[in-house]
């Protein structure tokens, strides 16, 4: 289904209770993100379901109702209100209870970034389910570490400029945290964030050009920062539109902060340690006939498995399911051994399995051939996904572990494609290395050999 937008979209997303201007004001937004905005006709198979209180055209109890409705059309979708800054302290936590507040006023960029994240959050949680699933069937139960958030008393690092603001971030911090460490600047944000380990950040910019949204953007590619969620109190709500783009993820009203910093911090944490958990999980799933031991990639007995559970859900929710399918070439030794070769593509194929997501499954499907299923995912994200793989592997030396310790480049054959709607596992990898074996590919020259 193409929903209007000129191709299928990322997501589906239920539109309730704005005005006709405002509808189409998100639906122009939320497409050129890749988001269809559909009516609440469509709400079975919706993956978000937005509630616009601006303006107060719906009451908070009103509200409430169509948030129980859109959760019972879709129990897996969630809830996000869309709220004015001057909603009271009382009707702002009725709501929290049925879904997340988002403040905004005219522009939705900030909203779209909350709703990827809502979107990859729900993504990891089904394919931890799905995964759990399949290994009860494989008789794996054993195999992995136990999902669970921890219970542990909060751990939370203000940093910015004295003032108003901070003042009332650590008055409603206090209460609800072990420790409450207070810094000035990016500098000493970052000496606190290496020597100590924190559950939720709050950054204080005092402009545009502060060294905090660069320190944000980078703990957020930092493999061990990365899942420490910041928090950016915001005098304007159209302002995180432009702290978004710089890489800020998480935005409230600085006004709010004194009554809703504290549950938001203690929210916050909590879904992050659980995101956290399902991730290690998901890269911990092993066992005997679960992984090849050599690549690490998950063996043809778990893809028939697990990828039936995959196309079923799909087929299920309505949801895109996209295949990568990656052919691997080593050059050969001049003495013509076939153990370094091997020792390098192993190399190369664990490699993969961590440039991909954590819900993406990695499986070797022959020698050299791997293929990636990606639940929730089109075809367009699923080429620029190839093309990462590709552009690593390809930039990226391998050695061959023998004693010469000979260096090896790996030359690598992608092709990406969407699963028709009602196809098997069997046949969506057959289709897969049908693509992968009829695409034209450039001359190679062969594979780099460092001596």
């Amino acid at each position: 289904m193409q929903d209007g937008i000129g191709k299928a979209p990322k997501a589906r997303i239920v539109y309730v209770g704005g005005p006709d201007e405002a509808r189409a004001a998100l639906t122009e937004s939320f497409a050129e993100a890749g988001f269809a905005l559909v009516s609440h006709e469509d709400a079975a198979q919706c993956d978000i379901g937005l509630i616009d209180l601006r303006g107060r055209r719906l009451s908070s109890r009103k509200a409430q109702s169509i948030a129980a409705v859109l959760r019972q059309s879709s129990p897996e979708s969630s809830i996000i209100i869309l709220i004015d800054p001057y909603m009271d302290e009382t009707a702002r936590k009725a709501l929290r209870r049925h879904g997340e507040l988002v403040v905004m006023l005219t522009r939705p960029e900030g909203l779209i970034e909350r709703c990827r994240q809502v979107l990859r959050l729900r993504n990891v949680a089904e394919e931890a389910g799905e995964r759990l699933k399949s290994l009860a069937g494989l008789n794996r139960l054993n195999e992995f570490p136990p999902i669970a958030a921890p219970a542990a008393p909060l751990r939370v690092l203000i940093a910015g400029e004295a003032g108003p603001t901070a003042l009332a971030a650590v008055n409603a911090l206090t209460p609800v945290t072990e420790q409450c460490i207070c810094v000035f600047s990016a500098g000493q944000a970052l000496r606190a964030v290496e020597n100590g380990r924190f559950d939720v950040a709050v950054f204080l910019p005092a402009r545009d050009n502060d060294p905090l949204m660069s320190l944000a953007r980078s703990l957020r590619r930092h493999p061990k920062h990365a899942s420490m969620p910041i928090i950016f109190p915001l005098g304007d709500p159209d302002v995180a539109v432009d702290y978004a783009r710089r890489g800020a993820s998480d935005f409230m009203l600085s006004d709010h902060v004194a009554a809703d910093l504290g549950a938001k911090a203690q929210t916050t944490a909590r879904r992050s340690r659980l995101l956290k958990s399902m991730r290690r999980f998901l890269n911990a799933c092993e066992g005997d006939g679960v992984r090849d031991p050599g690549s690490g990639a998950f063996t043809a007995t778990f893809l028939t498995e697990h990828g039936a559970r995959l196309c079923a859900r799909a087929d299920q929710s309505g949801r895109k399911m996209a295949m990568i399918a990656l052919k691997l070439e080593m050059e050969a030794q001049d003495s013509g051994e076939a153990e370094p070769g091997r020792r390098a593509l192993h190399q190369a194929a664990r490699l993969i399995n961590r440039v991909t997501r954590a819900e993406d499954v990695v499986a070797r499907v022959g020698v050299d051939t791997f293929l990636v299923l990606a639940p929730a995912t089109t075809e367009a994200n699923a080429e620029k996904a190839a093309l990462r793989i590709q552009g690593v592997l390809e930039n990226t030396v391998f050695r061959s572990g023998d004693d010469n310790m000979q260096l090896y480049g790996v030359s690598i054959d992608v092709a990406a494609c969407e699963r028709p709607a009602g196809l098997c596992i069997e046949e969506s990898v057959a289709l897969a290395l049908a693509v992968l074996r009829d695409r034209p590919t450039a001359p190679k020259t062969g594979s780099l050999e460092l001596r």
